[in-house]
């Protein structure tokens, strides 16, 4: 995994291409191009186009994923207090 400066860290930091970053956070690609789109995670665009998240601020992203981010089936609803 490369490691490259990232500018809102301000440090250099492991980041990992799509397909990693939204295996390690178990959501979908889709979801993380949303966080990038939100500005949510920190992303380098490589000069070959390819965008690499900063592993450092997936757990940014996932603070306010929040309607991207479908809850496992077998879960059980939340109680409701009365």
């Amino acid at each position: 995994m490369p490691i490259y400066f990232c500018v809102h860290c301000g440090r250099e930091t492991l980041h990992l291409n799509i397909s990693a970053a939204a295996a390690l956070a178990q959501v979908t690609r889709t979801t993380v191009y949303a966080w990038i789109r939100r500005h949510g995670v920190h992303c380098v665009h490589r000069p070959s186009g390819r965008k690499f998240v900063c592993s450092d601020s997936l757990v940014v992203g996932e603070e306010f994923a929040g309607d991207h981010v479908q809850p496992a089936k077998d879960a059980e609803p939340a109680p409701v207090e009365r």
